[in-house]
């Protein structure tokens, strides 16, 4: 490098450190007088570098600052318009914007306004009120982004319906971002400028950063005014509070949360299961335990338990009374002038009335794992002391000695089981009976009950429980340990026949089964293996050895009565697939297979061999 290039050097680095961040202009006029210097020019450019580096990062640093203050500012929050109007104001100043402003949504007008601004002019701006949706701001409200345009008026990505607003105030570059409050839009703060100029990422960044502490100055000074304005309430919310834990402390009932709310809000009040029926209730117009929830008031109870949040309605407000993610009941204020506070008494009792409902629902699984060990131990192949089981049985207050109809239920979905149970046990506790799950089925026990005339009411209660099929057998009466045990198998029987001949979802008992009930008895069971290897070993054998599907081609060559074409349907492959299987069946059954008495014992094998197959694979 030469004495000149040092020297331009010396004096780009001298510029540099006498002005700081304000020597990018010098800069560019000393770039421009070396341009012909190759080295003094790279000089300078490397000088220009340092300079802008140390711009951005006094404009951090500005940022920062900025930030802090107002974070200050909120902590000690008094005044919420002053701090409001000092995040304007820095917003205008770090942007360097010709003016600044925030909009709030009136939730109860259900427009937006104007709430506070810096350097905008025209009282028309200052006092808007702009529907929602309007504009700009509501765009922003709707998307939840920041939204920013170097020209609003030639801008078509939103709609322009405040354009005369705007231009009187003579604004064209506009930047909006959300005010957010726990994900829920509440406003839009603004910068603009009366010239077009486009906006940086790292502005964008810096607005949304004031935008989130204008939403937190908003919250708070909205609690502190909550705060001074509703003392009494407070003061009254806690005495429900103790009032209300002290009932679920002392192991109240429904009833008595009812009663406390009814008095302390002076409405009647209710709590409803998910099917809108009545469990407690206490207060005036308050609908009688028992009957359904009717009109407006159940379409209230609907949306609370929809939503899983609190709905108020002109007529009351409903909560949903929840456990985890189950919705166990909806409790229900009947009082059309209930405030905030008001609601969040609900909302408590909601709380304690889930505590309540939780209690009783473990003490009840609690009982039905109990009877659940005993019927388990009482349909054991192996009973080793039947008097230990009546002993328990009395401590249930249960006594096994009576006659009792066994019912058997199966439901197609795994999952429906538990549905299945509680049906069926409530029933079989009204009668003063047992039930339980037994493996993939539901056993209850009903004492004094009718077998033929249990298993269709069966059914008939569970299609109103469970949306899928539910299989039904019944057998009885059977009382003792061994009486019992012999009735279960018998229902349990009927219901795997059912589902093996494609009746899931109907109800028998071994009477209703004819000749297959007699066949698959204790006595007939090892006649009908032998009659089906007899007659269908065979293809079975050769299915099992090759994986072909020829037992499959002569149920659907009888199920479409000989026709060729039906039946080829029905296996979804060619007609001249279904020949060639006819003639491997043939090879193996030999001739005339398909008609007279041989087509009748096969058709009869089919069926029992079906029906030995579902039975081997639901067995234990």
């Amino acid at each position: 490098m030469t004495t000149a290039d040092d020297d331009v050097a010396r004096h780009a680095l001298r510029l540099l450190a006498e002005v700081g961040n304000a020597s990018a202009e010098p800069l560019i006029r000393l770039r421009a007088e070396v341009a012909g210097d190759p080295r003094a020019r790279e000089s300078v450019e490397l000088a220009l570098t340092v300079s802008e580096r140390l711009a951005e990062r006094d404009r951090r640093e500005r940022e920062l600052t900025a930030l802090y203050e107002t974070a200050g500012d909120l902590s000690s929050l008094r005044d919420v318009e002053e701090v409001l109007q000092a995040i304007v104001a820095r917003a205008r100043g770090l942007l360097g914007t010709e003016a600044a402003y925030l909009m709030l949504i009136d939730e109860q007008r259900g427009d937006t306004y104007v709430r506070v601004t810096d350097g905008i002019h025209t009282e028309a701006f200052k006092t808007a009120r702009l529907a929602m949706g309007a504009g700009l701001g509501g765009l922003v409200a709707q998307t939840r982004e920041p939204y920013a345009t170097p020209d609003y008026r030639h801008d078509k990505r939103f709609v322009h319906t405040v354009d005369e607003v705007v231009d009187g105030e003579g604004l064209i570059a506009v930047l909006g971002v959300p005010l957010l409050l726990r994900e829920k839009v509440i406003g839009v703060l603004f910068a603009a400028n009366r010239r077009e100029r486009p906006f940086a990422d790292a502005e964008v960044a810096l607005l949304i950063s004031l935008a989130t502490h204008a939403a937190i100055a908003i919250e708070t000074a909205s609690l502190f005014a909550d705060v001074r304005a509703h003392s009494d309430l407070m003061e009254r919310a806690a005495n429900v509070h103790e009032r209300l834990t002290t009932v679920a402390a002392q192991g109240g009932q429904l009833p008595e949360v009812a009663a406390v709310v009814a008095e302390v809000l002076g409405a009647g009040v209710f709590v409803a299961d998910p099917g809108l029926r009545v469990l407690a209730s206490a207060g005036p117009v308050a609908p009688a335990v028992g009957e359904p929830v009717t009109g407006d008031v159940a379409k209230t109870c609907q949306s609370a338990i929809a939503t899983r949040a609190t709905a108020a309605t002109p007529g009351g407000c409903a909560a949903p009374v929840v456990a985890g993610s189950q919705v166990l009941a909806v409790l229900v204020a009947c009082r059309g002038d209930l405030g905030v506070a008001d609601q969040r008494t609900v909302e408590r009792a909601a709380l304690v009335a889930a505590i309540l409902l939780l209690t009783e629902r473990q003490l009840a699984e609690a009982e039905h794992r109990v009877r659940g060990d005993l019927l388990t131990e009482l349909l054991a192949d192996a009973q080793p002391d039947p008097d230990g089981l009546r002993r328990r049985a009395r401590l249930l207050g249960w006594d096994m000695d009576r006659p009792h109809a066994v019912i058997v239920a199966y439901p197609e979905r795994s999952e429906d089981r538990r549905i299945v149970a509680s049906c069926l046990g409530s029933w079989a506790a009204q009668r003063g009976g047992l039930c339980g799950e037994h493996g993939r089925y539901v056993v209850a026990l009903l004492p004094g009950t009718d077998a033929a005339q249990a298993a269709p009411a069966a059914v008939d209660r569970l299609r109103r429980a469970v949306a899928a099929p539910v299989t039904v057998g019944a057998a009885g009466p059977g009382e003792g340990p061994t009486g019992l045990r012999d009735a279960h198998r018998d229902a349990r029987h009927c219901v795997d026949v059912l589902c093996a001949l494609g009746k899931a979802g109907t109800a028998a008992g071994p009477a209703d089964l004819g000749a297959f009930g007699l066949l698959f008895g204790p006595a007939g069971r090892e006649r009908v293996a032998a009659f089906v290897q007899r007659t269908l070993g065979a293809v079975v054998d050769y299915d099992a050895q090759r994986g072909t599907e020829l037992l499959r081609t002569v149920e659907a060559y009888f199920d479409a009565d000989g026709s060729h074409v039906r039946a080829a349907a029905a296996l979804f492959i060619h007609v001249n697939t279904l020949y060639q299987r006819i003639e491997r069946i043939t090879a193996l059954l030999g001739e005339g297979w398909r008609t007279g008495e041989k087509a009748l014992q096969l058709q009869l094998a089919v069926k029992l061999h079906r029906i030995v197959s579902f039975t081997d694979q639901h067995s234990g």
